[in-house]
Order: structure tokens, then sequence, then C-alpha cells
């Protein structure tokens, strides 16, 4: 039976010094397992930026393209505009001109001759 009794002796001694040393690599591992965390937490991070800024760069590229647009149409409608006032400005001065034709510079036409006789 001693040799029994030494047996067991021995396993549970030996169990619990793998106890212990399991005890030691979690204390050691705890460090490496949270730096393990902290890294895991800043990628899905730095992949929530990414998704951000891929949103961010599409909606730049909608407002430049809607700016673009934009222009366009104020080129368009400045150049309509400038047509219309210089068809207008053309209206204006051939009116002008015929006005001006109209009078001939002959003044009243005589309105003055009545206080002439008398």
């Amino acid at each position: 039976m001693t040799d029994s009794a030494n047996k067991k002796a021995g396993l549970d001694q030996a169990a619990r010094a793998l106890a212990d040393a399991l005890g030691a690599l979690e204390t050691a591992l705890d460090p490496v397992l949270a730096k393990l965390a902290r890294q895991d937490t800043q990628l899905r991070e730095a992949d929530g930026f990414g998704d951000d800024r891929a949103k961010l760069a599409a909606q730049l590229d909608e407002a430049l393209e809607t700016r673009r647009q934009r222009e366009e149409e104020f080129q368009a409608l400045s150049k309509q505009t400038r047509e219309e006032l210089d068809l207008t400005i053309q209206v204006l001065q051939q009116a002008l001109k015929d006005k001006d034709s109209g009078n001939g510079g002959s003044g009243n036409g005589g309105a003055g001759d009545g206080a002439s006789h008398g």
C-alpha cells in the first residue's frame, strides 16, 4: 500500500504542479489577451472608419456632381439671359432709331403760327 500511496501522492503533487503552471500561464497570458482584445477593437474601429470614409467619399462625389450640374445649368441660364438682353437692347435701339426718324427734326410743325397774326 505504501507504493500506491506514494504513487497517489506523486500524482497529487504533479496535479498541483500542473495547476500552478496553468495558473502562471494564464497570468502571463492575461496581458497578451488584453492587448489582442484592444487590437481587435481598434481593428473594428478602423474598419468602421474605412466604411465612414467610403460613405463620405461617395457623398463628396455626389455633391461635386450636383455642383457640376448646377454650374452647367447656371451657364445655360446665363447664356440665355445674355441673348435675351442683347435682343431687348436691339429692339430698344431700333425703337429709338424709329422714333428719331419719325420726328425728323420737324419740331412742333407750326404750332406757333397762330400768334404771329395780329
